[in-house]
């Protein structure tokens, strides 16, 4: 017991120091000069004014640009992303969605909506087009009583699809993304979010659709026109002044404390890509996806840079196969399965009023004796195998905690290395001019 105690004693000290040192490389990587965190081609990323950003390929998950993408923001309207993924998933098209006081009434006076009224009905699908079009704030709210049964019982289940996604810095109150202190999200967890939403043909096609038209109905008297609000769209009927070619969807936000957020959807050459600007102002948000996606599309037309594409995609395509419950009970299984001859032999024993796990028939006190040292003996056995086992399961932890450690750490040097010489030339440009 006390080598037991002292292995665990090991252990929990190598876990400390493990945490110790994260918490420590954490806390020298917040002093580092603001700017990119990493970018699969250093020497061409551009210079983001957004707060946050991300460029991840939608298929493969590989991120080829980011930056402060675990910080906290506000997300604004790019919320209803998340919250028309949970619809599709949850509802069908043909749902009829009928509007409560609460969902009318419940938003702020003057923002986003399309003007329905307590009482009226609407499709699911024309409440999608509403909410991504249009980004309508009463729409999404009654998207989310007519899915989730209440506003927070639907805000529970978009906290629970963010982490089922891969998300850890997301906590969402609302489906429509009105300011709230206790909403926010990074720019990472919305990738993913958008990694997922463009995965949906469906709303990816709603997404980059530019004008949907709603005809009226007796429970909905009025003929809406929607309009998408995205000018990156090439054919958006607002403002053709930010038309990117090869954008195919997305979604933008904007409150007073959030600022400008942007995400949006392009293809090009077979290649997916989603681009997440966070906190940025307008119109630089356009102007920094654009640039991204310039910059991530010539990622692929490199070769070199192309092979570390092609090498990380590997990575988290190897990270994300997991083996089958069938191959994790296996040995299990074995430890606890009886033989049917064995099981036999028990149910015979117990039938017979006999201890099914002692010998059979009476023994006499010698061998009784004898049976009870060869016992004591193997459990001596055995505790040593355990201790033994135990002892190599430490150190092997140990020796792993404190590799990954040392990897993080030379990671760090040359982040920290790779920030510290963009930045020196960025100030012997600015010199220089």
């Amino acid at each position: 017991m006390a080598v037991l105690l002292t292995i665990l004693s090991v252990i929990l000290q190598c876990m400390s120091v493990c945490a110790t040192e994260e918490g420590e490389e954490a806390q020298e990587e917040e002093q580092l000069p603001s700017g990119p965190d990493w970018a699969i081609d250093t020497a061409t990323a551009p210079q983001v004014v957004a707060d946050s950003a991300i460029l991840m390929d939608i298929d493969t998950g590989v991120i080829l640009y980011e930056k402060n993408i675990h910080k906290k923001q506000y997300p604004a309207s790019i919320t209803k992303l998340l919250t028309c993924l949970l619809a599709a998933e949850n509802s069908e098209l043909t749902d009829v969605v009928t509007f409560s006081h609460e969902a009318v009434y419940g938003i702020e006076r003057d923002s986003s909506n399309i003007g329905i009224d307590e009482g009226q009905q609407m499709t699911m699908e024309d409440c999608l087009y509403a909410a991504l079009l249009e980004s309508a704030n009463e729409v999404s709210s009654g998207i989310a009583e007519h899915v989730g049964g209440s506003i927070e019982g639907f805000a529970d289940m978009m906290n629970e699809k963010v982490q089922e996604l891969g998300g850890t810095d997301s906590h969402f109150v609302n489906a429509n993304g009105l300011h709230d202190d206790n909403h926010y999200t990074s720019a990472y967890d919305m990738a993913l979010i958008g990694q997922a939403f463009a995965k949906n043909e469906t709303l990816l096609a709603m997404s980059g659709t530019v004008f949907h038209h709603i005809d009226p109905t007796p429970e909905q008297p009025d003929s809406i026109d929607l309009r998408h609000k995205h000018r990156m769209l090439p054919e958006c009927q607002r403002s053709p002044r930010w038309p990117y070619e090869y954008t195919i969807g997305g979604k933008n936000g904007f409150t007073t404390v959030s600022r400008s957020t942007l995400v949006t959807f392009a293809k090009k050459d077979g290649h997916r890509l989603v681009c997440v600007v966070l906190r940025d102002e307008y119109p630089k948000h356009y102007e920094d996806t654009i640039d991204l996606f310039q910059f991530g599309f010539a990622c692929y037309d490199n070769p070199a840079v192309r092979a570390q594409i092609d090498v990380k995609a590997k990575e988290l395509q190897a990270g994300s196969e997991e083996p089958s419950q069938e191959e994790e009970d296996l040995t299990g299984e074995e430890a606890e399965t009886l033989t049917q001859e064995e099981m036999d032999d028990r149910v015979d024993k117990l039938e017979n009023g006999r201890n099914p796990l002692s010998d059979e028939g009476e023994e006499q006190d010698g061998e009784e004796s004898g049976r009870q040292s060869q016992k004591g003996l193997t459990g001596m056995t055995m505790l040593t195998i355990v201790v033994i086992a135990v002892a190599v399961a430490a150190a092997g932890t140990c020796s792993f905690i404190f590799y990954r450690s040392w990897l993080k750490e030379q990671e760090r040097k040359r982040r920290q290395a790779e920030i510290m010489a963009r930045h020196r030339a960025r100030k012997q440009r600015g010199e220089n001019e």
